[in-house]
């Protein structure tokens, strides 16, 4: 597959700011054109999507039934959804993403990874079963726009609404990067010393120092076996902690009201173990991802499922950049198979929230020169791209299995390479084509859930 419409972060922010010193500031902008005429095997294309989508309404209350209908085929049989967020900013995708959620908790699915940092994630989580922590503060420090939403705030209360009312079927909330352990190193060693001991408490905290010792090594610079030497000094130190929290946990009875801040500490323990474990490894960024994904797989429940809500085309099995860049979908499929599945979610128009150069020079620049947030209007599909036969569907937003695709002109259409939408945290409708990559279905994803107009995220 040749990805030659994908461009690095620095060539697409060159080519947006060339675009826009060029744009007419004068008069406004005409009138927008009626789309082209479909090509013959497109408009074929066009009449399978309005026969095998499954629709559904965003403005209805949630209708979980359907959802699952929608869902089965695609999800059957699978241990691991993907769910890519090709166009990010937008207000309807964490509903999407809630939505998909629910409906699918009565198949095994215990919880969701989203693309943040393990440990603030844990602390979301605890919050999203037991109410204890502030959730605000926390999604602050994930460390990225996306998560500071009104979407996401309504999310983490759908969540926790949920647990209340189906204490027997509760949902958790992950992350799947490990950018530093440091949360989970002071949250393993902050239990009272009337909890833990004094012994104890002293003993975790040398321990541990091991770990900042090796997330600030200049890999490398001292040599490969200088760069083991730290981290299989830690591995047995950091499994030895996680095993002497365990055994803490074993002197406390259930009904103990210090019981939850010991399992809570013993989880990031947990954690902590099994960064050092994949550091040892020295794996690239995507199969350190993968390799987070089947660690909470691991921890859930007997027989449970996930959830991965991944920004961009990350849960996409696609490799990009002439190979230079791995996506985390394609280690997850290597070692999950047909257990994996990935979704793309795409658009056909309407508002996104984004960063936006300025047309000029001096408007929606943040104070580093970097373009600041802004609603904008997405620009019209290119002709011939997916999003162009997708917004012609009966259906303004639904569910659409690209697994069994016909052989004939229809399928050759769909199956593709053909340009979507890549829209991340900028964007500018005045060069549309900076944002488009080229994919294949079902090759780099199973299925697609696709809105025909978005509207901003809220800050």
């Amino acid at each position: 597959m040749t990805m030659n419409a994908f461009r690095p972060a620095a060539s697409i922010t060159a080519t947006i700011w060339l675009f826009a010193l060029g744009a007419c500031r004068g008069a406004p902008p005409p009138p927008p054109t009626p789309p082209p005429a479909l090509s013959t095997s497109a408009s074929a294309a066009l009449q399978w999507v309005n026969a095998h989508s499954s629709g559904f309404a965003l403005a209805d209350s949630m209708n979980l039934d359907r959802d699952r209908r929608a869902l089965a085929p695609i999800v059957n049989g699978a241990r691991v959804f993907g769910l890519s967020e090709l166009t990010e900013g937008t207000d309807e995708f964490p509903d999407i993403v809630r939505r998909t959620l629910f409906a699918l908790a009565d198949s095994g699915f215990r919880g969701i990874a989203i693309q943040g940092p393990m440990p603030e994630a844990l602390e979301l989580n605890r919050w999203v079963q037991t109410s204890q922590g502030d959730p605000r503060r926390i999604m602050r420090q994930l460390g990225s726009w996306r998560w500071e939403s009104r979407e996401m705030w309504a999310f983490m209360l759908a969540m926790r609404q949920w647990n209340i009312a189906h204490k027997d079927r509760p949902l958790g909330f992950y992350g799947f990067e490990i950018p530093t352990a440091a949360r989970a190193v002071q949250v393993a060693t902050s239990l009272p010393d009337s909890v833990a001991g004094v012994a104890l408490n002293q003993w975790l905290k040398r321990t541990y120092a091991c770990v900042a010792t090796n997330e600030g090594a200049h890999w490398g610079l001292e040599g490969r076996a200088a760069d083991s030497s730290f981290w299989n000094a830690c591995g047995p130190a950091t499994a030895a902690a996680a095993d002497s929290l365990a055994a803490l946990r074993s002197r406390f009875p259930v009904s103990s009201p210090v019981m939850p801040d010991i399992a809570f500490a013993e989880s990031m323990a947990r954690l902590v173990r099994h960064h050092v474990s994949v550091g040892l490894r020295h794996l690239p960024r995507e199969k350190q991802n993968a390799e987070h994904v089947i660690y909470l797989l691991d921890e859930l429940p007997p027989g449970g499922k996930l959830l991965v809500w991944g920004g961009d085309v990350e849960m996409g099995r696609i490799v990009i950049d002439n190979g230079r860049t791995v996506q985390t979908g394609v280690p997850l499929g290597e070692r999950l198979g047909d257990k994996y599945r990935a979704v793309a979610f795409a658009i056909g128009g309407g508002t996104i929230r984004a960063r936006v150069p300025s047309t000029n020079g001096r408007g929606g620049v943040g104070s580093g020169g970097e373009p600041g947030f802004a609603n904008t209007r997405v620009a019209v599909p290119g002709a011939d791209s997916y999003e162009d036969v997708l917004m012609r569907a009966n259906n303004q937003n639904f569910w659409l299995d690209m697994r069994g695709l016909p052989s004939d002109s229809a399928g050759a259409w769909l199956r593709g390479p053909r340009q979507m939408r890549l829209i991340t945290e900028i964007y500018t409708p005045v060069a549309p084509t900076a944002f488009e990559t080229s994919v294949e279905f079902p090759k780099n994803y199973d299925a697609i859930v696709f809105a025909r107009s978005v509207n901003p995220a809220h800050p």
